[in-house]
């Protein structure tokens, strides 16, 4: 169990939302929540507003909204992330309780197998969008402390690492230097939240799946069963049922803490997706040579980040609709033929009810799928060439 969600719960303890599934002590519980406030308080008043400040009252030219709202917006939907899981804290902290039963349990060989494989794609999957984000940080920072010190002269980022505008003047000492490391650890903080979001739904999204992977195998069992104890046979059906109810109820918990999350996501990753794709084409077309490389490579590495990240959410959503209709699929694999008329009838309602997928959608509206990913990316695309479009020949006065 630690080794699925043990980097998962590294993450999520460094910004005070980890959703202990053990008994808990208040020292514990007023600790995690001095670093949930703590956190989300710096992110907000070194990052969120100053930035918001700036965009009202200093982004003149479209270039610049772009500029500004292509780092204010990530920030602003990672600091959503942390209170999304702050608030569902005690529904996730069931279904982590769930996940320890699971592990503690004795297993043959091949169910524990089929849960090690889900365990480790989890885990790959958390240390793979982790050092991607860390790497996108570092990148950024870099970029951004180069670019002000070679360009001392000017003062429109006034030497911080985001564009901002606060009520007092940050180029005199000390106020610099607290503003610079308030913006510094709101970064690492949102670049956390933002990525392990995503890591902790996809973690939850895979474990469900192994468990219908493992209910697959007592399927196909089932008619063995049969051959040697028919009364064994009918409390197997049973355990089956009952276990596929539950981990129907698995899904929903899952969908009901994610759903209006995965919808917000969904929409800001299409807006992104134009408006970076749009500030970055129209850059490295024109011959301006006062365009930053730091807004260049954020651009193309954001779009790159932000397009994983609902893939991933894509492709666990594609996984659970598969492993879920599977269901259906192993019972009617199973020698059902070899059963009393009887037994075998109680395999056809079995298949009936599985052919009702689980669903994970956004906000309600629809299941997340591949076929959703694509069709994402070409509205995406196609916002995107209207924006050009209009840039290329626009309309007269």
């Amino acid at each position: 169990m630690d080794y699925a969600i043990g980097w998962n719960r590294f993450n999520l303890s460094v910004l005070g939302v980890w959703p202990e599934p053990s008994k808990t002590t208040l020292r514990w519980r007023l600790t995690s929540a001095s670093i949930f406030w703590t956190s989300t308080t710096v992110t907000f008043l070194f990052i969120c507003a100053p930035q918001t400040t700036d965009l009202i009252l200093h982004s003149t030219t479209l270039d610049e909204a772009i500029e500004n709202l292509s780092i204010n917006i990530p920030i602003v939907i990672s600091l959503v992330k942390q209170l999304v899981l702050r608030y569902h804290g005690e529904a996730l902290r069931l279904l982590l309780v769930e996940i320890v039963n699971d592990w503690t349990q004795t297993l043959p060989e091949p169910e524990r197998l089929t849960m090690l494989k889900n365990a480790k794609m989890s885990r790959r999957l958390c240390f793979f969008c982790s050092t991607l984000a860390y790497i996108m940080m570092v990148a950024f920072i870099s970029l951004q402390i180069y670019l002000n010190t070679a360009n001392a002269s000017e003062v429109d980022l006034g030497g911080l690492l985001h564009p901002a505008t606060f009520p007092y003047d940050t180029k005199k000492s000390p106020y610099f230097e607290i503003t610079w490391i308030g913006q510094f650890m709101g970064t690492v903080l949102t670049i956390i939240s933002y990525s392990c979001f995503d890591t902790f739904f996809a973690t939850f999204v895979l474990h469900l799946c192994g468990q219908l992977s493992v209910l697959q195998l007592n399927l196909k069992e089932l008619a063995e069963t049969a051959k040697r104890d028919v009364a064994l046979f009918q409390n197997r059906l049973g355990f089956i049922v009952n276990r596929h109810n539950e981990l129907y109820r698995f899904a929903i918990i899952i969908e009901n803490c994610f759903n209006l999350m995965l919808l917000g996501q969904t929409l800001i990753s299409t807006i992104m997706f134009c408006l970076t794709g749009y500030r970055l084409i129209t850059s490295m077309g024109s011959h301006e040579e006062d365009v930053p490389i730091v807004g260049k490579a954020f651009f193309i590495i954001h779009v790159i980040y932000t397009m994983l990240h609902l893939y991933i959410y894509c492709y666990v959503g594609e996984t659970l609709l598969v492993e879920s209709t599977g269901i259906a699929f192993s019972a009617y694999d199973c020698e059902w033929y070899n059963l009393p008329p009887k037994k075998a009838m109680c395999l056809m309602i079995v298949i009936c009810r599985a052919r009702i997928a689980f669903q994970i959608t956004i906000g309600k509206f629809s299941p997340l799928s591949l076929e959703l990913f694509g069709a994402i990316m070409k509205t995406s695309a196609g916002y995107l060439s209207v924006l050009l479009a209009v840039k290329e020949d626009p309309m007269e006065e």
